[in-house]
């Protein structure tokens, strides 16, 4: 099943948060799609595999 969770944060905190999401998720890891809203945040939703299947 597919899970996608959802962050939010400025644009200096960008890579740390993709960092984070690749060591968490690793190869379960689909996707990661960045946002930007009108004041300036940005919403991360990371999509990844909630059951690992090799």
């Amino acid at each position: 099943m597919m899970l996608t969770i959802k962050k939010k944060g400025f644009i200096d905190e960008l890579p740390e948060i993709v960092e984070d999401a690749i060591k968490t998720y690793g190869i379960r890891l689909r996707k990661i799609e960045i946002e930007e809203d009108e004041k300036g945040c940005y919403t991360i939703l990371i999509t990844y595999d909630s059951e690992f299947r090799p």
